[in-house]
């Protein structure tokens, strides 16, 4: 363990050794979070950088979490894969961890993200992200014996040609293997509900970021009630469900009830502030507006989520209390969203109004 005490070492992370992430455009990245690798840079020199205790440029996110909130992905994944698996052999990194997330292929276009992550997004941009051929049987080309870890998403990972054959193939080859798919849970077909029953270590990642037709608005065309009832199969049938919750300036106001909801069917839940795109960040809310947000950041202080994801969600709430305490605000921001809410809705036939008063009050002011 010594040689992955994040404690002692600023800079390590058990990632390197272990994993591999493959970016849509065929290129490798240390994580998800991570930057791509330049050509100049290799797996191996994060490696060494890591172990002499400097810091990688590929790796700025995890730092720069740290010094927000005392808490990175950097952290997190160290502690887990250690205490679920050991620490790697130092002097010999292994793929045993893949994430595989290069197929934009999705069914929803939410708020929040983009055409790089979402096909229907790319629709309605008029535009089209290729795949890069590096990935067409980067799947196939997998040691499915040797993995200890599979974590997919997307795009939507239920709705990407391959991945179900994948998980199939992976189940009759190494069934003990811990599966994670991160999913909006809009569609649950049956060849996809029975993979959740069958492996015994699968782990569902369900996005959702409001509740109800504020949850529909956020994540458009997802259809509610289909949605609750995936979440509740889910919560009867996979290993462990998961809920990731971005907190943007279109959602905070509503935080306590969306946390109250999914704690019916889970206390695990993962929430974050949301960094990117600007617009949806505290700069964008007039100063007269803020009030609303750190109230119902501060009714979630305590809020019993698991000791698992505690420390983590009290950082955050923390951080949101902060940022819409101190931040300035950008009315050049505050404009940019009204015009990209105008944009979307005009595409979508939605009135923010119709949706969610408190935020069509300010936004549109």
């Amino acid at each position: 363990m010594s040689n992955f005490d994040t404690n002692k070492n600023k800079a390590i992370c058990v990632l390197p050794w272990v994993h591999e992430y493959k970016s849509i455009s065929g290129a490798i990245a240390p994580c998800c979070q991570g930057s791509i690798l330049k050509p100049n840079e290799t797996m191996a020199s994060v490696r060494h950088q890591m172990l002499n205790g400097d810091k990688p440029r590929a790796c700025d996110h995890c730092y720069k979490t740290e010094n927000e909130s005392g808490w990175s992905p950097r952290i997190q994944e160290t502690a887990d894969w250690i205490n679920k698996f050991g620490a790697p052999n130092i002097e010999k990194p292994m793929l045993e961890f893949v994430d595989v997330r290069y197929d934009p292929t999705c069914n929803l276009k939410c708020k929040t993200c983009g055409p790089h992550d979402s096909t229907l997004w790319q629709k309605e941009k008029g535009i089209k992200i290729p795949i890069n051929n590096k990935n067409k049987n980067y799947l196939d080309n997998i040691d499915k014996k040797a993995l200890k870890k599979v974590y997919l998403a997307g795009g939507e990972p239920t709705y990407i040609k391959g991945y179900h054959t994948f998980l199939e193939d992976l189940y009759n080859e190494n069934p003990s293997c811990e599966v994670i798919i991160n999913s909006n849970l809009k569609k649950l077909s049956d060849p996809w509900k029975d993979i959740i029953k069958k492996f015994d270590n699968l782990t569902v990642i369900c996005s959702c970021d409001a509740i109800g037709t504020l949850g529909t608005y956020m994540r458009y065309p997802l259809d509610w009630g289909e949605f609750c009832d995936n979440v509740r199969f889910v919560s009867k049938n996979a290993n462990f469900l998961q809920f990731n919750l971005v907190a943007s300036n279109m959602t905070v106001h509503k935080l306590h009830e969306t946390c109250t909801w999914m704690k019916q069917y889970s206390n695990h839940i993962n929430l974050s502030v949301l960094h990117s795109p600007k617009i949806f960040s505290e700069s964008a809310v007039p100063h007269t507006e803020r009030d609303v947000y750190m109230q119902s950041a501060k009714q979630l202080l305590k809020f019993p989520v698991s000791v698992y994801y505690a420390a983590r969600f009290r950082n955050e709430i923390n951080l949101i209390i902060k940022k819409y305490s101190e931040s300035k605000y950008d009315p050049g921001l505050h404009l940019h969203l009204s015009d990209e809410i105008t944009e979307q809705d005009s595409h979508r036939k939605m009135k923010l109004q119709d949706v969610d008063g408190f935020l069509s009050n300010w936004i549109y002011g």
